[in-house]
């Protein structure tokens, strides 16, 4: 049986964890607001450090704790290392930077996208 995850599936997957991720985004957010009293932070590198920490942190405790996320929990797909079957917060941070390089454009070529060859992962449909 093949278990490849197509490109239409993994943008589905992207759409809800982008959902899931802004409302995340929003709540760390509010504190920062407060304590800024409402002066702008948006254009701090700083503040951007923050909202990449916080995506990563979202990203990789679910890939660590449960192998996929909530937007992977909803299309049955998990994520694995090539390895062994848990994936490290290093090739959490390679699945990131790269799917955020366009790493999804290689699936018009291939079953494997960018950030899987780099980070030595793979997604698997569990069906």
């Amino acid at each position: 049986m093949n278990k490849h995850v197509s490109f239409l599936k993994r943008l589905l997957i992207n759409f809800y964890d982008l959902i899931l991720l802004f409302a995340v985004l929003y709540f760390f957010t509010i504190p920062i607001i407060f304590l800024t009293e409402g002066n702008a932070v948006l254009d701090s590198i700083i503040y951007q450090m923050y909202l990449f920490i916080i995506i990563y942190l979202y990203y990789a405790w679910f890939w660590k704790k449960y192998n996929q996320t909530l937007g992977m929990k909803i299309w049955k797909v998990k994520i694995y290392s090539k390895y062994s079957l848990e994936i490290t917060y290093i090739q959490s941070i390679k699945r990131i930077v790269f799917a955020l390089l366009g790493g999804h454009l290689l699936l018009f070529f291939q079953s494997e996208s960018l950030q899987d060859k780099i980070s030595n992962t793979y997604l698997e449909r569990i069906d």
